[in-house]
């Protein structure tokens, strides 16, 4: 074998090991395949019986009734049916029996809410019912209150403020719903929630929204001025050189919801025998109860003081000599006294905090200090005479009032916001006259809900209120009402208002 031979040998075998040595990897490293599982044994079937058709009670549905509650006009027939009422198809009614008892059900659950909503619409007139929303004076648990006037609204949680031509609207009231009685117009509208009323700020136009969870209080988003969301003080407050001093928000009044027949009237004949009375403010129930008050007190009276008569009227020529005088004299002295106190009371203002006792200070210091005036008084047989009458710079009387009655009337202002606050912001004495006079008030200025007005249940009355500091048109009332239809269905976003009265 020559050297050829050998190499050419060498090499097959060569290969031949390199091919076996390939063969052997690759079997090593090829999956295993796992023996097929065993197959289920057929499962054995049993004959399908047949389905007992269940009876459908036929269920008539007037368009006419659904049209009255939504407010719709009725609905045409669907294609697929006959004048008769029969299918077009042939299809038996046994075969599909079956598919059609769960829509008759609800069908039949629909079509007695439509007529218990449309015997409610029946109905209305005959039970028409109307709620007083009477003031709690004084309140009672402020926690447990669910309706309320004025203040903040209590809306649900991510709700946000409602606008009116994009500006914030002005909040009303808030009713709680749980508290409306089943008769409330006539059965309709919702039981649970609260019902939230805003208005735009310049004309009678009203957002109701329907809170499902009232959640916290929401503060306004703007400022009130004056002029500005049917803002009207109690009073004098209202214009003048006292508007200034009147406080720009809508106190928050809980009320109780008190049912009474539509024809029952109003306390709108109770006099306010505010000014027709005599009284003297160093009385504690006429203290001022803060800085804000005395402070407000001080500057009254210094814009007062001006009108002491300090020099000889012309109006007085008639009287002698010597009345005049005196009336000059003692008047100019109870103005420098006055000043010295005004100063007073503005220097501790801005240094010491508010005491009671510094008050009654204040009211007594004033109360020392005499004013006079020159009375005329008319005899029997026609003559007129005059005569000197001096009276204490705190005392008030219809016919000598220099300053007392504009601040009792800055005064009943704060105070009923003080005490819708927390009625412990008052002292005793000044509760004990408030509130009976708060009451006479409500009674007057009664808002409501329920009745009727040209048709259309009213949700909400608000007359004009001093009290709530609210005023509407020339003293007029707002009512804001709804259609039958629009309530039934809770679309509260058709609410209408108007200014009118609320007999």
């Amino acid at each position: 074998m020559n050297e050829v031979e050998l190499a050419a040998l060498m090499f097959a075998g060569a290969m031949l090991l390199c091919i076996a040595l390939a063969l052997a990897i690759w079997r090593a490293r090829r999956p295993v395949t796992s023996p097929p599982a065993p197959r289920a044994p057929r499962e054995t079937r049993r004959p399908k019986l047949p389905r007992k058709t269940p009876e459908v009670a036929d269920v008539e549905i007037a368009p006419a009734r659904l049209a009255r509650v939504s407010g719709k006009a009725p609905l045409e027939p669907p294609r697929d049916l006959m004048p008769d009422g029969s299918f077009e198809t042939e299809t038996p009614v046994e075969a599909i029996a079956d598919a059609t008892a769960p829509e008759a059900a609800s069908q039949t659950r629909r079509a007695e809410a439509e007529k218990i909503a449309a015997e409610a619409l029946v109905d209305a007139g005959a039970a028409a019912v109307t709620l007083r929303l009477v003031p709690q004076i004084p309140p009672r648990d402020a926690i447990s209150t669910r309706s309320w006037l004025g203040g903040r609204p209590r809306l649900a949680t991510g709700m946000a403020w409602p606008l009116i031509d994009d500006q914030p609207a002005d909040f009303l009231a808030q009713i709680g719903c749980a508290d409306l009685p089943r008769d409330l117009w006539g059965g309709l509208g919702p039981r649970h929630g609260a019902l939230a009323f805003f208005i735009h700020r310049h004309r009678p136009e009203v957002r109701v929204l329907h809170v499902g969870e009232p959640g916290a209080p929401l503060a306004p988003p703007y400022a009130l001025n004056l002029g500005e969301g049917w803002f009207g003080p109690y009073g004098d407050l209202a214009g003048g050189d006292l508007a200034s001093f009147a406080v720009r928000a809508f106190p928050q009044w809980p009320v109780d919801l008190v049912e009474a027949g539509v024809g029952d009237p109003l306390a709108s004949d109770m006099a306010d025998d505010l000014d027709t009375q005599g009284y003297d403010i160093a009385d504690p129930a006429f203290h001022p109860f803060d800085w804000g008050s005395l402070t407000a007190m001080a500057a009254i009276l210094e814009s007062r003081l001006g009108r002491l008569l300090t020099e000889p009227a012309a109006d007085c020529d008639a009287a002698s000599a010597d009345v005049i005088a005196r009336c000059v004299a003692i008047n100019r002295e109870a103005r420098g006294r006055a000043a010295e106190i005004v100063g007073i009371i503005h220097d501790s203002a801005v240094r010491d905090p508010f005491s009671p006792g510094d008050a009654t200070a204040v009211m007594a210091a004033l109360h020392a200090i005499p004013w006079a005036v020159i009375a005329r008084k008319t005899a029997a047989d026609g003559s007129e005479t005059f005569e000197l009458e001096t009276l204490p710079l705190t005392t008030h009387r219809a016919d000598a009032d220099l300053w007392v009655g504009d601040y009792r009337t800055m005064l009943f202002d704060r105070a009923k916001h003080a005490w819708c606050a927390d009625p412990a912001n008052l002292s005793a004495p000044a509760r004990a006259y408030f509130e009976p006079l708060w009451q006479r008030l409500a009674a007057r200025e009664m808002a409501s809900v329920g009745g009727e007005r040209d048709g259309e249940p009213i949700l909400l009355a608000l007359p004009t209120s001093g009290l709530m500091s609210r005023r509407f048109g020339d003293g007029q009332a707002l009512l804001v009402t709804i259609d039958k239809a629009d309530l039934a269905i809770g679309d509260f976003a058709k609410a209408r208002a108007q200014l009118g009265s609320v007999s």
